[in-house]
């Protein structure tokens, strides 16, 4: 089972997205902030992280850019109402694995989720 860290300062988004990525076998934490976040990557393993961009205190940005800084590698998708195509090039250039639209993909969320782990797993000769 995948785990997934889950960002996101909106309780009621976040427990719904928790709930619709659970249904297709995802394993799901909650955290509401980015320092909640990094504490959470510092003593747990996590397979992906999925942030909005928009937290209070650090943003999706400064997590990512934290992340690097402490060699965690897993991967960061940021899902966002901030889907323009300036967010996404800063996404893309700061090294996300891709900036997903809360308005457009919402349903589709489990299945690019599922296309990024697919993308990211090893190869077996």
């Amino acid at each position: 089972m995948k785990r997934i860290l889950l960002i996101d300062s909106d309780k009621v988004t976040s427990e719904l997205i928790k709930k619709y990525l659970e249904d297709f076998g995802f394993e799901v934490t909650l955290t509401e902030n980015g320092k909640q976040a990094l504490d959470h990557l510092n003593t747990e393993g996590t397979d992906m992280v999925i942030s909005e961009i928009c937290l209070c205190g650090l943003t999706g940005f400064d997590v990512l850019q934290l992340m690097r800084k402490c060699m965690i590698k897993a991967p960061m998708v940021f899902f966002s109402s901030m889907d323009d195509t300036a967010t996404e090039l800063e996404a893309k250039s700061m090294g996300a694995s891709k900036l997903i639209s809360k308005r457009r993909d919402f349903i589709n969320l489990p299945h690019i989720i599922s296309g990024l782990f697919a993308e990211t797993a090893p190869m077996v000769a």
